[in-house]
């Protein structure tokens, strides 16, 4: 029997002592055999105790994580490298391809002043890893998560899928007929179907995520974007504020 390939992901940061040796350790417990993932730094030292304690306390096991030289690394062998700080990002991303670099940009834990750095990196890290893999699950079939830069550029420039987009940027979460009551303040409305196909575009791209709750489909931005796609979003969303000035319904009013 053919043994099945796995996906390989590789967490990088500088010192591969807390943020992305955190990555690993969480990105294991939650994946299964058909995903391989390790962590290494660009100048490694060894695992902070905190980062442990941290793990420990959100039911993560820490057995053999250990800090990791980018030298042990044979990068083209992995389908997603992630990096976890803009240093690595900076010295990593010429040496990978672009289907293959993902830039995630936390804030350091160690060097933070507040007492709680550590389990919010590991909640926000969580947070994170489980939307990658539900979006590499579904996709398992495509060998890239996200396209090249113009095919995200593409998907965009849709007027409808753009404004939905920023909608979602600025409200958090909306439903289909959020979007067709909002899309129709200002021009003819779009009808549901129209709608639900733009969204479900989006969402293959992965772009969106969603998640049902009762009757309602509520659709949100990919938390495990890219850092550069949210800041393209953001700078969008602030330089064009008519984009999301329509009012939102309250699906409890008559939303149907």
């Amino acid at each position: 029997m053919e043994t099945q390939q796995k996906f390989k992901i590789l967490f990088l940061c500088t010192a591969n002592s807390a943020r992305s040796l955190m990555a690993e350790a969480i990105f294991r417990q939650f994946a299964d055999d058909s995903f391989e993932v390790t962590s290494a730094g660009t100048e490694p030292t060894q695992p902070e105790p905190e980062a442990l304690k941290a793990l420990s306390a959100i039911g993560v096991t820490t057995d053999g994580l250990r800090s990791k030289s980018l030298t042990e690394i044979d990068l083209p062998a992995y389908d997603y490298i992630i990096s976890l700080c803009d240093r690595a990002r900076t010295e990593c991303q010429l040496l990978c391809s672009d289907d293959q670099f993902i830039a995630w940009d936390f804030p350091d834990p160690v060097t933070s002043k507040k007492t709680d750095a550590f389990r919010k990196t590991a909640h926000e890290l969580s947070e994170r890893i489980k939307m990658l893999l539900l979006i590499l699950r579904k996709r398992s079939d495509r060998p890239q998560l996200f396209d090249a830069p113009n095919e995200f550029f593409k998907i965009l420039s849709d007027p409808l899928r753009l404004q939905m987009i920023l909608m979602l940027h600025k409200h958090g979460e909306l439903c289909v007929c959020q979007f067709v009551d909002a899309t129709g303040k200002s021009q003819p409305k779009v009808s549901q179907p129209k709608v639900s196909r733009h969204l479900a575009q989006l969402r293959e791209y992965g772009l969106l995520s969603d998640r049902k709750d009762q009757r309602w489909v509520y659709y949100r931005i990919n938390p495990a974007l890219p850092d550069w796609m949210a800041a393209v979003i953001a700078t969008t969303a602030e330089y064009h504020p008519q984009q999301t000035s329509q009012p939102i319904k309250d699906i409890n009013n008559g939303c149907v």
